[in-house]
Order: structure tokens, then sequence, then C-alpha cells
């Protein structure tokens, strides 16, 4: 009867098709959700890695910004003591305020642990404006310079004029050298058993 050669048919074709599904098909999906896999961990990998990235070219900014900032630190707390240009700048600045530096005498460091405190004994002669203008002058240094101790006196000056009065004064300027210690490697960390 017809029905059941439709019926022969269907099945026959339902077991070519299923046959032909499990030999061709289901390895191809397989593979399909496999490759998907393997793609899905990938573009997880890449997300990581451009992330780590930025976070690297961060960090990569932040560093070449806090070296500037070192190299402009070190200008004002350099590693050594540069006496010749200390006392170079304090002549300089002592002739274009008109103080005269009478005495200039280097008393011995006094060390810190992160820093080398450096006094310096100065005895200047100059107008009490002048003075004034030039400790301002040497605050304004590229270095850190601290004033202390000031002592002024008064004195009448040997000039033309009598009547003009000039102030002695002396102080201590100190400045600051950073000491940067080479790190030792940190000894190791003994087990008590």
């Amino acid at each position: 009867k017809w029905f059941y050669q439709v019926g022969v048919v269907v099945l026959v074709s339902g077991v070519l098709l299923g046959l032909f599904w499990y030999q061709y098909l289901n390895p191809i999906q397989q593979d399909i959700v496999g490759k998907q896999s393997s793609l899905d961990l990938l573009t997880a990998q890449v997300a990581k890695s451009l992330q780590q990235k930025k976070y690297y070219e961060q960090m990569k900014a932040e560093s070449e910004k806090l070296e500037a900032k070192l190299i402009e630190l070190k200008k004002v707390l350099p590693l050594e003591k540069e006496t010749p240009e200390i006392v170079r700048s304090f002549y300089s600045e002592g002739q274009s305020t008109g103080v005269r530096i009478l005495r200039l005498s280097l008393r011995p460091v006094i060390e810190h642990e992160v820093y080398t405190e450096w006094p310096i004994d100065m005895q200047v002669v100059g107008t009490y404006h002048n003075i004034g203008v030039f400790l301002d002058k040497i605050r304004n240094l590229p270095r850190i310079v601290n004033v202390a101790g000031i002592r002024l006196q008064s004195r009448a000056s040997q000039g033309e004029e009598a009547y003009t009065s000039s102030v002695n004064a002396t102080y201590v300027a100190t400045t600051f050298v950073y000491r940067e210690e080479i790190a030792n490697a940190a000894p190791a960390v003994q087990t008590v058993k």
C-alpha cells in the first residue's frame, strides 16, 4: 500500500539523514564549537592584553613624568655638594645686590638618613635693604638654601657719605645634598624550627 511505501521511504531517508549527520555534519558542528571556544578564549586574551598595554602605557607615561620630576628635584637637592657653584652664586648675587661678602667658611656636614646638611657660615656687609634683597636672591637659587641665626649689627660706612650707615650681617646658610645610596640586597629570612 502507498502509505507503507511512504513510511519506508521516510524511514530510510531518516536513517540515511541520521547517518549523514553523524558521519559528516556532527564532526563539522563539533569543530565549529571548538573553534568558537578557541575564538572566545583568544578574544578574552586580546582584550586582557589591550588592557595591559593601556596600563603599561599609563605607567610608562607616569614613570617619565616622575623621572622628569626627579631630575628637577635633583637640581633643588643635588647629589653632590657643588661647592664652586654655590660659592660662585653667592658672590654673584652679592655683587648684583651691592652686598659684599666678608667671610664665607664651610662647616662640617651633618649626615641624616636621606640627605646631608651642609652649613656655611657667612658674614656680609651692605645696607639693610640690600642685605634683604641678597637673602631673597639666595632663597630663589635653584637649590634649597636655608638661612638661620641672622645677627645684624649697624656700622657707619667709610665712604664719602658719612651719614649713610651699613649693616653687618652674620648667619648660617644651610644647603642640602641628597644621599642616593645603593640598595643592599635584603638579608634572607631565617625560620626558627
